[in-house]
């Protein structure tokens, strides 16, 4: 229930796109073992960096932090709006763009809902996030490509186990499953696509008609 380890090596080294990014800080919010790993991965950088010589850096840098010091409200960064209703770790908070105003879709006839808060238009993926109320299932769908999936609040199941606050899934393309949420518990989740998902039966062909 944890981000692959190379999903940490592309986080490390700088290569990993916004949303692994958000999605990797707010698992590491809760997740020691996460911690660990990445700050071993992350080390090796460190000392390149320490062993190079020291150089002052360019003085329009110093302006720069000066001006974004000025800019920023005491107390640190005011949170988006738009985000301030969600369970977000306070890690992927910190990762998270501004965003506007969010857009609901729901799944026909079901109570399930989710919103695209942005596209990473370099690497092609979008970070979602989901909402299914208590002791519900998520109508039966194909994953066209490679999907990672972060539980905010609440938790599911699924044919692969049991999904908990802070945990991690992946689900590689051509996945079929059904989450089914905890009895007594909305579920809140981050998703990571970067191929919409099939759904399966009627609701498929409703989702056709509507491209």
């Amino acid at each position: 229930m944890h981000p692959s380890e190379e999903i940490l090596v592309a986080v490390a080294s700088g290569q990993a796109d916004l949303p692994h990014r958000v999605m990797v800080e707010g698992h590491l919010d809760s997740c020691a073992p996460c911690r660990a790993t990445l700050a071993e991965l992350s080390a090796p950088g460190g000392a390149l960096l320490a062993s190079l010589p020291v150089a002052p850096p360019p003085p329009a840098l110093w302006e720069q932090l000066r001006a974004r010091l000025q800019t920023t409200p005491q107390g640190g960064p005011a949170v988006d709006p738009a985000l301030s209703s969600f369970p977000l770790p306070e890690g992927a908070r910190r990762e998270m763009p501004e965003i506007g105003p969010l857009h609901w879709h729901r799944i026909p006839l079901h109570p399930a809902r989710y919103a695209v808060l942005f596209r990473d238009h370099a690497s092609g993926s979008a970070l979602l996030i989901g909402h299914m109320p208590p002791r519900r299932g998520v109508p039966e769908h194909l994953h066209l490509g490679p999907e990672d999936i972060l539980v905010l609040a609440g938790g599911y199941e699924d044919h692969t186990g049991n999904f908990e606050i802070g945990a991690w899934g992946s689900y590689a393309p051509g996945t079929q499953h059904r989450p089914v949420t905890e009895p007594g518990e909305e579920c809140w989740t981050l998703t990571r696509l970067e191929k919409p998902n099939l759904f399966l039966g009627w609701r498929g062909w409703l989702q056709g008609l509507r491209r």
